[in-house]
Order: structure tokens, then sequence, then C-alpha cells
């Protein structure tokens, strides 16, 4: 217990608040194979991530077993509601994220190229903001990046089924058939992501 204390200690996760959930349990087990050791000398089998494709960029992680994405309906900045169910059929990116998050602002602009060059062979970007002022600081922060994708504040509704995460940005991309696909924790770059989503998109 002191190695995994010292080990939460030192990589100074922010837990987001929110329920657990089986996403939350896998983004915090894979935390514990990456990173903490009992100091017996235990091995635990470790969840490998993808290949890295740009330096730059946070690893992508693939799920390790078959879990179905968790419905939810929102209401979007612009007044528009949003179903994961009605977007069936689509690769979804879920990506969770806050105006003062640094990471988040630099992983914007290549999830705005990849949604405008991908949304008509069916990729599907859903911003979620975690921002408390909400509109007052989302919407000049979307104008700013020219966010073309839809964005929704949350106010637990997501959160409460996919979280709590051990970060932001947090970044989930759902298949077409509704199963999570890959995670995680970290600035993404077009580099890292687009080979991904293309292989998904051509499934």
């Amino acid at each position: 217990m002191t190695a995994l204390r010292n080990c939460l200690r030192n990589i100074n996760i922010r837990m987001m608040k929110g329920s657990i959930s089986f996403f939350g349990v896998l983004l915090f087990s894979l935390f514990l194979t990456m990173g903490c050791s009992s100091e017996s000398g235990d091995t635990a089998k470790k969840t490998e991530p993808l290949e890295q494709l740009d330096p730059y960029s946070a690893r992508l992680y693939p799920a390790q077993k078959e879990a179905k994405a968790r419905d939810f309906t929102v209401t979007q900045v612009n007044g528009e509601t949003f179903s994961l169910s009605s977007h069936n059929g689509k690769v979804v990116m879920l990506n969770i994220w806050a105006t003062w998050c640094a990471p988040c602002a630099e992983e914007m602009p290549d999830f705005v190229d990849l949604y405008e060059k991908y949304k008509e062979q069916g990729l599907v970007v859903l911003g979620v903001s975690i921002d408390k002022q909400g509109e007052s600081v989302v919407k000049p922060f979307m104008e700013k990046f020219n966010v073309s994708y839809p964005v929704v504040i949350d106010r637990g509704t997501i959160l409460d089924k996919y979280g709590p995460t051990m970060g932001i940005p947090t970044t989930y991309i759902i298949g077409r058939e509704g199963n999570l696909e890959y995670f995680a924790v970290g600035a993404l770059t077009k580099k890292e992501l687009e080979p991904r989503l293309k292989e998904l998109l051509e499934t």
C-alpha cells in the first residue's frame, strides 16, 4: 500500500468528481498496471498501448474487453439535443476537456481538422466541457478555436457514465458497433489519431 500511495502522489493524478463506472474502473486499472507495483514484487498483466506514431502525442490504449458505450442524451451549447444512440453506426470521439486545460487547447485544432475531413465518412466528435462557469467561458473558447463539432457542458450526465477520469483531456473512441475501442489521457495529435480513425471508419 505504501508503494501505491507513493505512486499516486508522484504521478499527481487529478481525479474528477463523478460516480464509479466501468470506464472509470478501466482507466484506473490501466493506471495501476502502468505505474504501480507492489513492494513484494508481485507481477500483473499490463495493458499495453498501441504503437506510438507521434512522440509528442499521448498514448492510445485499446479496450481490453468488449464494452458497449453507455447511452446519454444532453443539450449542446447551440441548443440542439445530442443522443449517443442516435449516432449508431458511426465512429464517435468523446473528448472530455475544460477551457483552463492547456493540453486540451493544444489538441483541439487537430480535432477540428479530423472532424471536417472525416465527418462525411461517419466521424462524430463530441466535446464535453466540464467548466463550472458554463457558456460564459465555453462559447468564447469555441469561437477562438473555430470548433465546428458538437460541444456540451456536462453537469454530471456524461461523467456519471464515463468518469471519474484520471485527468483531462480524456478521450474515448467508440466504434461503429457501439463498443469502446480506444482511450487516452492527455493531448492527442492528428498524426497519432488519423490512422486509427481511418481504420475504424473503413470497417
